[in-house]
């Protein structure tokens, strides 16, 4: 019982905590210039959103601080902590990669920080880094559908680098809506939540937690019309962060299905890009990625939001009732 009151007790001081340091973050932003550049490309509505401060992810990372008095209350195996410090890894490090991007891109006052390039040099060491540190704790079979499927190490590795990378690349075209991103996780995380409390997996019940109670409070200013945004740093931190817990959860065919507004995304890119070179001039979508073509057939981002986390929901669902009845 001691456990369970300080773990309620930090839920309840790290939401008003982080409502307030957001509102604080704000102010500095704005007076530090770190904000929003709009693309030129981009429909009417968002260039009214030049100048929105960025980098309101950063209580994502901060969320993590919430769960360390656990470690001193909960008697923890090594095989979970190793769990937990991979989780966190990948949270913090996808977020700092999301930071180098926030930060150039206030520099060079343009939409534009890494290139695409960089990007994914950066995503893919860091990786190939979570992977080899991590190994340790990975099982090289994977459970999908009630088949426990032997993927064996290089196999494996691909599947890895695929779910690492693609999340956090995925998330980052996801966050062009205001609330939509967050919105969508908070309701990816409840997967999660689920499985730590099935599997008695404290720990990461407290990190599942900690990091939905960040993401309520910076949805608080996110909301449409947001006053701040996540920048790269949230969506980085957050791709990561989905990543590695579907990793650890033995979820990993599922992620798709978890993370389907993401991946509907990222496909709607490429089925544009493709179309387009193979016609000559010719889209698919007004816009990708595909929120934005939404937006231009007349949809508010307060509609976008909804609909697209009652897909999420569904979907989460699924995998849910999936996971109960053994499958």
């Amino acid at each position: 019982m001691k456990s369970e009151i300080i773990f309620l007790a930090l839920m309840i001081i790290e939401f008003f905590f982080l409502i307030f340091f957001e509102k604080y973050l704000t102010d500095f932003l704005k007076r530090s210039n770190l904000v929003q550049h709009v693309r030129e490309e981009l429909i009417e509505s968002h260039k009214k959103k030049e100048g929105t401060p960025r980098g309101g992810g950063i209580i994502f990372l901060i969320s993590i601080a919430f769960i360390i008095p656990l470690l001193f209350v909960l008697k923890v195996p090594y095989d979970t902590f190793r769990k937990l410090l991979f989780v966190i890894s990948s949270t913090i490090l996808f977020g700092f990669i999301g930071l180098i991007d926030d930060i150039l891109t206030s520099r060079k006052s343009s939409s534009e920080g890494l290139s695409i390039r960089s990007k994914l040099i950066l995503f893919s060491v860091a990786t190939v880094f979570l992977f080899f540190v991590f190994k340790d704790i990975m099982s090289f079979n994977v459970i999908f559908l009630g088949l426990n499927l032997n993927f064996g190490p290089i196999l494996y590795f691909l599947l890895f680098f695929i779910m690492m990378v693609g999340s956090v690349n995925a998330f980052n075209l996801t966050d062009g809506v205001d609330g939509l991103l967050g919105s969508i996780v908070s309701i990816m995380l409840l997967t999660f939540i689920f499985l730590s409390y099935l599997t008695k997996n404290f720990l990461l019940l407290g990190f599942s937690l900690s990091l939905l109670i960040s993401i309520l409070a910076f949805l608080w200013f996110n909301s449409p019309k947001a006053s701040i945004f996540m920048g790269d740093l949230g969506a980085s931190a957050l791709g990561g962060a989905i990543a590695s817990l579907s990793i650890v959860f033995k979820t990993e065919l599922y992620l798709p299905f978890i993370a389907i507004i993401p991946v509907i995304e990222a496909i709607s890119i490429f089925i544009q890009i493709a179309y387009f070179k193979a016609t000559h001039g010719k889209r698919v979508f007004k816009m990708t990625p595909i929120h934005h073509h939404f937006e231009i057939l007349g949809w508010s981002e307060a509609k976008i939001d909804y609909r697209f986390s009652v897909i999420t929901a569904f979907m989460v669902i699924i995998v849910v009732v999936l996971k109960i009845i053994g499958l």
